[in-house]
């Protein structure tokens, strides 16, 4: 079937275009927000995941020194720490999310710990390919609104 004058493609006026684009301006603010939003989102997984190799990295330390006791600070809340005196380091207790913490000895940190440590990698992995993505989308995007503001020059 042979398309109509009517369903033909016409070109947009110049009044017609500059409002299109911008209107297309608010999409590239969204890919902007999408993009900001999974960086924040990398950066708190990373940041999780250091603590949780700097927590592995600790235990092995008080294993290979052999220390039964030590003194550290500890954040109590709305970023307050005290002073803390640890008499016994045989066990600790470990977050293992969602509010709960196991008690383990230092032997078990690690193996307790790896799950996590894999989840978070993985996590990890995932918010970056799609930020790669977003990043890709915003790229292509970009490049279209030029060729539409140049006439495809």
């Amino acid at each position: 079937m042979v398309p109509s004058d009517q369903e033909q493609d016409v070109p947009l006026s110049p009044e017609q275009l500059a409002e299109q684009l911008e209107r297309f301006e608010g999409y590239k603010s969204e890919f902007a927000a999408d993009i900001e939003r999974l960086e924040a989102r990398r950066l708190r997984l990373k940041e999780d995941l250091d603590e949780y190799a700097q927590l592995v990295d600790r235990v092995q330390k008080l294993i290979t020194d052999g220390t039964n006791s030590f003194e550290t600070r500890v954040e109590v809340g709305c970023d307050v720490t005290v002073a803390a005196r640890v008499p016994d380091t045989r066990h600790i207790f470990v977050a293992v999310g969602l509010g709960f913490h196991v008690e383990a000895s230092l032997a078990e940190v690690a193996a307790l710990v790896e799950p996590r440590r894999r989840h978070l990698g993985g996590l990890i992995e995932d918010v970056e390919k799609k930020l790669n993505d977003a990043r890709s989308c915003a790229s292509a995007f970009d490049s279209s609104l030029h060729l539409l503001r140049t006439g495809g020059s």
